[in-house]
């Protein structure tokens, strides 16, 4: 008797509680997910800008250690080759740090993604190319297209999908989100 008594008290605290814990699980912002992938590729043959630039750090938004790299000493430069790909979270943002080989200039470009990118990232792919201070950002989509079917883009993922220009011109204005 004594613990339905204690029950009866308790329940209602507890209802209170677990309401306030969902409002407050609605109100904060959660990371979208979505099965897609994060890639770039500098050498000869490919995008080709390792050439021109020693890449010194990344990051495709904050959420996922996979996407997000610095260069650390003793080393003093990145892999101009990388990639990821899987269910993970959508970046807000793309962070790329570079240093232009002929100057010796350090150049950094941070672009806001929400903006630019579908809604459903679900197979869609994510590169960039880096051409002296410019940074450019692609968006790689799943439609397949023919090798010499235009547009061919500075990034060679552009050779086989449909692929836009999303930074620092987007490509994808008018398309459906």
């Amino acid at each position: 008797m004594r613990v339905l008594a204690l029950l009866l008290r308790v329940w209602p605290v507890i209802l209170i509680f677990l309401a306030l814990a969902g409002c407050a699980g609605m109100t904060s912002p959660q990371p979208k997910f979505a099965f897609h992938s994060f890639s770039y590729d500098g050498w000869a043959g490919y995008d080709n800008w390792e050439a021109t630039a020693d890449l010194l750090e990344y990051s495709y938004g904050d959420q996922y250690r996979m996407v997000r790299r610095k260069v650390e000493p003793p080393r003093t430069r990145l892999n101009p080759q990388s990639g990821v790909g899987g269910f993970m979270p959508v970046g807000e943002f793309l962070y790329v740090k570079w240093r232009v080989k002929a100057t010796g200039e350090i150049v950094d470009d941070r672009v806001d993604l929400r903006p630019l990118l579908p809604k459903d990232m679900t197979k869609h792919e994510l590169t960039f190319v880096i051409e002296g201070r410019q940074l450019y950002v692609y968006l790689v989509t799943p439609t397949p297209k023919g090798v010499k079917d235009p547009p061919i883009l500075k990034t060679y993922l552009s050779w086989f999908n449909v692929t836009y220009e999303i930074y620092p011109i987007n490509t994808r204005e008018g398309v459906d989100p």
